[in-house]
């Protein structure tokens, strides 16, 4: 991955997030999901995320997550 996984920012602040960003979501201390973005609207505060072995889910900037970008 790029290194502009690194640009990922806190809950509220999605708009640096890009298709093919490497993220984790966790919410407290709990990693409760993990993978790169396929689809994200275009103000940020809706994204999609596609897991290794093809799962995907939709999050929202409200949900409460913090996104963070990772290294593969």
């Amino acid at each position: 991955m790029t290194s502009r996984t690194n640009r990922v920012k806190a809950p509220g602040i999605w708009e640096d997030v890009q298709v093919g960003d490497a993220v984790v979501l966790t919410r407290g201390s709990h990693t409760e999901y993990s993978g790169e973005v396929d689809t994200r609207t275009a103000d940020g505060e809706t994204i999609w995320v596609r897991t290794p072995v093809g799962g995907r889910r939709l999050f929202h900037v409200s949900d409460g997550f913090e996104l963070t970008g990772h290294q593969p």
